[in-house]
């Protein structure tokens, strides 16, 4: 969808709401899933691998703010020091990420989701959680935050809360609905 200004043609509200952790203590631990699911942490060069699970995993929540960018945009954002990015991998195959931008002493869940086949398998929770639990380990971290909005999956703003995270501020912005492809 396309941020645009209130009552252009076509347009829907849709609420975001800013959420933060701010004390370790404060994270619930997702539940453990009912099968094995690896953690990985991914260093190296992270560009083509963060483009790929933000359209794969993106596409469906109406992520679409970088569909366009180049392989040098996505190298910018994703190869710097500060960009962490975290995979969960279940017989191998990639079932969900969690990207952390550390920004001084505040960490933002940049970008966290599922892959399209492991949504409703009790992965989420433990995912998430295993995010925060990095973002924690992060020097001088005071603060964790994050974005939802109500074209995330139905269950993102209860799995956040679930984890600890509680609202700080909630919005409306304006976007219009993406085109459907040809």
């Amino acid at each position: 969808m396309t941020l645009v200004d209130e009552g252009h043609p076509g347009a829907r509200a849709v609420t975001v709401w800013t959420l933060q952790v701010l004390d370790p203590s404060e994270v619930m631990p997702g539940r453990l899933p009912a099968f094995a699911v690896e953690w990985q942490r991914v260093d190296g060069d992270k560009a083509e691998l963060s483009a790929d699970l933000y359209e794969r995993v993106g596409r469906a929540w109406g992520w679409v703010d970088r569909i366009d960018w180049t392989n040098a945009e996505w190298a910018a954002w994703a190869n710097r020091e500060t960009l962490h990015l975290f995979l969960g991998r279940v017989d191998g195959e990639i079932c969900g990420y969690v990207e952390l931008d550390q920004q001084g002493s505040n960490v933002e869940v940049a970008f966290f989701g599922l892959l399209a086949n492991f949504i409703g398998k009790g992965i989420g929770g433990w995912l998430l959680g295993e995010g925060l639990r990095e973002a924690w380990l992060l020097p001088g971290v005071e603060r964790v935050w994050v974005h939802t909005c109500d074209l995330d999956a139905p269950t993102a703003l209860s799995n956040y809360q679930a984890r600890g995270f509680v609202i700080t501020d909630t919005a409306i912005e304006w976007r219009l609905p993406l085109l459907p492809e040809s």
